[in-house]
């Protein structure tokens, strides 16, 4: 599974850029404390990867390995660019799921 979308880049000037979001490990037991999923970015000057791991309260935590996620962001209180596209691309593939769910027709 793979997911698409424009970011910021790794230039000076911040051009956007095309960065894929490919799923590389989902946990059999999607409720189970630990890792969720894994995922590998790419499109800037290296790959990273996102994890999504579940606490013991149940709470979901995702990070990153990118040195701005690293160094700075976790720190100053927010995500990284990789981050809030991972999330960002996923509200928009809810909301459109929730869409073609209320345009469905009543089951009968």
């Amino acid at each position: 599974m793979a997911l698409l979308t424009v970011l910021p880049g790794p230039d000076r000037k911040r051009s956007e850029t095309s960065y894929a979001y490919r799923l590389v490990y989902r946990n059999p037991e999607p409720e189970a404390v630990g890792c969720v999923m894994t995922w590998e970015v790419q499109g800037g000057r290296l790959p990273y990867q996102l994890a999504i791991e579940r606490h013991e309260a149940g709470d979901l935590r995702i990070y990153c390995t990118c040195a701005d996620a690293v160094y700075r962001a976790e720190n100053e209180g927010r995500f990284c660019k990789h981050v809030t596209g991972f999330l960002r691309v996923g509200r928009g593939l809810h909301d459109q799921a929730e869409s073609l769910r209320l345009d469905l027709p009543p089951a009968s």
